[in-house]
């Protein structure tokens, strides 16, 4: 049976968020829109499931009824081979029957030949010594009359013995004419049982074949039922992760909105502060002018101080530097594979390579929506990111080691190190920019060399 194949759901469950300097309360709107939108699709998803997980029951029930047709036919094929058997002892016995009667037929025509040969030496005296003459001649040649009884008792032993020959050579022609009837009959009888069990060897083999065809079916359909039902559970799992990702999201938009509103508040009490002091040494000035001209450096470096920044520690040289842009560059190394076709199949991403195992940092800022072991992807960690309103999900696979599980991370921070898990065939990074959510499909992935310098 031919496999179907599924669509991913539009929104993975791989989407979190990260939050630029331009984010705002019309953010925390599209998150919670986003939310509502990931929700009706959970719910779409949810029946999906129940329809899925109905349709395996109804194939499970259509298994059990097929296995019910293959133990009747089992059933019928040993019910055949006994018949088969059967007739084939039929057979032999048939052939056993006709040979006898064959024999019995040869006896027939020995005893025929024997009398054949009597009445011909009979007809031929007769005819040598003048017919029925010679009968009256013995009868009139008697000198007494018991002699003439006597002669004529023996002509009539003769004539009657002549009979009988002649009555049983006709019973032995006609015994043998009905035996060759009944052997042509055994022969046509034969023939039919030969016949039939053509006919039934044919049906047997017909049978089988339906059965291995039955047999082959179901198999393609259990088959079939467990990878739908596998990628239900995936996509399921994905779409969980999703809403606890925007959750987070969402909680952490609230806190950045509270935070930019207390320090916004923070800074107009001090310009308040501010303004309210420049009042007052203004109004000194105008008693004190020389006083206020030679205070009022000093003030101003006073009022600058607090708004000098510490100045950033140098990142390990272990780690790409971040030159700008969306995205960074995930890990040190050597650009080994791009994005599209090659040998293996289709690539929706690029692979650096590295002797040693470096540190994988996040190309964004963002939020961890997953964190696990995949047979494929080996350790691998999903990262969701949302900037200027745009939906973003980066995958970083094969890693020897995950540092995050989960959370917030930002550009540049260290998430795990480089490996060789999965189905992996040397040390290396693949890396892939999904635009909106990765899919069982990757119908969003992007080419990473358009984001980042390689």
């Amino acid at each position: 049976m031919k496999r179907k194949s599924y669509v991913a759901l539009a929104v993975a469950a791989s989407i979190g968020f990260s939050f630029t300097g331009d984010a705002s309360a019309e953010s925390l709107s599209d998150l919670q829109k986003r939310q509502q939108q990931i929700q009706s699709q959970k719910s779409g998803l949810e029946q999906n499931i129940n329809k899925k997980e109905e349709a395996i029951s109804n194939l499970q029930q259509q298994q059990d009824s097929v296995n019910a047709e293959i133990r009747k036919l089992d059933g019928a094929i040993t019910d055949s081979e006994s018949k088969i058997r059967t007739k084939e002892q039929e057979i032999a016995d048939t052939k056993a029957e006709i040979e006898r009667l064959r024999a019995e037929i040869e006896e027939l025509k020995i005893r025929i030949a024997e009398r054949t040969k009597v009445l011909e030496d009979r007809a031929r005296s007769i005819q040598q010594s003048g017919g029925s003459a010679s009968y009256i001649e013995v009868l009139l040649g008697a000198e007494s009359f018991s002699d003439f009884v006597s002669r004529a008792t023996a002509v009539t032993a003769l004539v009657n013995a002549d009979k009988e020959i002649l009555q049983e050579q006709e019973r032995d022609k006609k015994q043998l004419e009905a035996n060759e009837q009944k052997v042509k009959e055994e022969l046509a009888s034969l023939e039919n049982m030969l016949a039939d069990l053509q006919t039934m060897k044919a049906k047997l083999e017909k049978q089988r074949a339906a059965k291995n065809e039955v047999m082959k079916g179901l198999v393609a359909d259990e088959h079939e039922a467990h990878e739908q039902k596998l990628s239900l559970e995936e996509e399921q799992s994905l779409l969980s992760a999703q809403e606890a990702s925007i959750q987070a999201a969402i909680k952490a938009e609230q806190a950045r909105i509270a935070e930019q509103k207390r320090l916004a508040e923070e800074a107009a009490k001090k310009k308040a502060e501010q303004e309210a002091a420049a009042a007052a040494a203004a109004k000194a000035a105008a008693s004190k002018a020389a006083a206020a001209s030679s205070s009022a450096p000093a003030a101003q470096e006073q009022q600058s101080a607090p708004a000098a920044e510490p100045k950033q520690e140098a990142r390990s040289t272990a780690t790409p530097a971040d030159t700008g842009g969306m995205f960074m560059r995930p890990a040190e190394g050597t650009f080994t594979s791009g994005f599209g076709l090659r040998s293996l199949g289709d690539h929706k991403g690029i692979d650096i390579a590295n002797s040693e195992s470096v540190p994988i940092v996040a190309a964004a800022d963002g939020v961890v929506s997953r964190s696990y072991y995949s047979d494929s992807y080996g350790n691998a960690i999903f990262i969701s990111h949302s900037i200027n309103g745009q939906v973003y999900t980066t995958v970083y696979a094969h890693l020897s080691e995950r540092v995050v599980q989960g959370g917030s991370v930002s550009k540049g921070q260290v998430i795990g190190y480089m490996g060789n898990t999965g189905r992996s065939y040397g040390q290396h990074l693949h890396f892939e920019i999904h635009k909106g959510p990765w899919t069982l499909g990757k119908e969003n992935a992007v080419d990473p060399a358009q984001y980042i310098d390689l």
